[in-house]
Parts: C-alpha cells; sequence; structure tokens
C-alpha cells in the first residue's frame, strides 16, 4: 500500500456521513443533516448485569445517603455478562461506527459507581479516559412537573446533559437524556457533561468508566 492510499484511510475516519437528522416542509422538503461534532453511542447493559452490580452496591451504600466508590476489577470481571464485556463490546460497536474500524486492544483506566439523592449535583465535567461512559443501575422518581419541561425550562428532572461549543447561531450545542435503567452511553472523554439535582424520590445510581485505545 503506497504512502498516499495510507494517508487517505487515515482521513476517512474524519470525514463526516450523509445522515438525514430530519426533513420539514412541503415538497420541496428540505433534509436536516447533522455531519459535525461528536457521536455519542447508547446501547443496553443486559438485566443480570444490572442486577448483579446493584446487589454489589448494596453491600457497600448506606441507604439515604450519596456516595462514589472505585468497582473492584474482579467485580468487573465478574457473570456470564460482565460488566467489563458488555462495556468492551459498547466501545467496539462505537469505534467500527465512528472509524470503520475494529478495535484492537482496549485499556480501562477504572470503573466507579455514583450513588446521588435529591438535590445532589454532578457538575459539568470531563473524563481523563479517551473514551468514556456512563450507565444506570438506579433512577429516582422524579417530580412530573420537571419531567415534562427540557434542560432549559427545567434543570431538575435529573437527566444527563452533554454539552459542547456554546451560544453559535445556527448550531445546536446541548442535548439532554432521561436516565433508563441499563442504558449505556459511550463517548469522547473530552466531551462535556454533567446532571443537574433532580427533585424526587429514591436515588439515581450510575457508573462510569474510562478506557483508553492505542
Amino acid at each position: 500500500m503506497d504512502s498516499e492510499t495510507q494517508t487517505l484511510r487515515r482521513l476517512r475516519k474524519y470525514e463526516a456521513e450523509h445522515v438525514v437528522y430530519s426533513s420539514i416542509g412541503e415538497e420541496p422538503r428540505m433534509d436536516l443533516l447533522a455531519p459535525f461534532g461528536p457521536l455519542i453511542g447508547r446501547t443496553r447493559i443486559p438485566d443480570d448485569t444490572v442486577r448483579y452490580l446493584n446487589s454489589e452496591a448494596d453491600r457497600i451504600l448506606t441507604p439515604g445517603k450519596g456516595a462514589e466508590f472505585l468497582i473492584p476489577e474482579a467485580t468487573c470481571r465478574t457473570g456470564q455478562h460482565s460488566l467489563m464485556d458488555c462495556v468492551a463490546h459498547g466501545i467496539e460497536l462505537y469505534v467500527r461506527a465512528c472509524e470503520g474500524e475494529s478495535v484492537r486492544h482496549i485499556d480501562f483506566d477504572v470503573f466507579w459507581i455514583v450513588s446521588q439523592y435529591a438535590g445532589t449535583p454532578s457538575p459539568v465535567h470531563f473524563h481523563s479516559g479517551e473514551l468514556s461512559g456512563v450507565a444506570y443501575l438506579k433512577v429516582p422518581d422524579v417530580d412530573p412537573e420537571q419531567e415534562q419541561q427540557s434542560y432549559i425550562s427545567g434543570r431538575q428532572a435529573g437527566h444527563i446533559n452533554f454539552l459542547i461549543g456554546g451560544k453559535q447561531r445556527f448550531s445546536r450545542s446541548l442535548i439532554s437524556f432521561k436516565p433508563v435503567v441499563g442504558d449505556l452511553y459511550i463517548f469522547p472523554g473530552w466531551l462535556l457533561h454533567g446532571a443537574e439535582p433532580f427533585q424526587g424520590t429514591g436515588e439515581r445510581r450510575s457508573l462510569a468508566f474510562n478506557s483508553r485505545l492505542p
């Protein structure tokens, strides 16, 4: 393979696909495209994995009291559908979608669990890993009035918020997702994200990870 072909292959992963975000208007309709910016992957963790992780977390957490702790490597590797295998599968799908290549190796830096109750925020932040992710093990019962509002008009529904850029005309710079037990989000570690304090009852229990690729 000559050097020019190698260069083209390396650059190909930066070229956007023609993905239609939505179509509007009457004929001739307008297609709205969303070709730029980081991709956010969303997949699922099996129910049995969620149950196992919750049982392990219940040994450590005190009900009604928020906390954060590292998940031991042995816990991450345990079970028919281990946490590490589930996340590795998600990363493989994400990298294939973003770069069109298979993952050769994944180095996991750390996995941890965060337990939060009403009024506790996760300020906007980024991670140290190249690829990071968040999954949900428990979700609270949120005040219905907050649940029906958007991130802009009601910031206490406990959603996860991703932000990039700033207030730029003709550009969208934030998106929010409602936590659902078993949902796993994978994204570049540098992508800003956070969660506002929710109004409601119960626990928002999430896990997060940092990983690196060769």
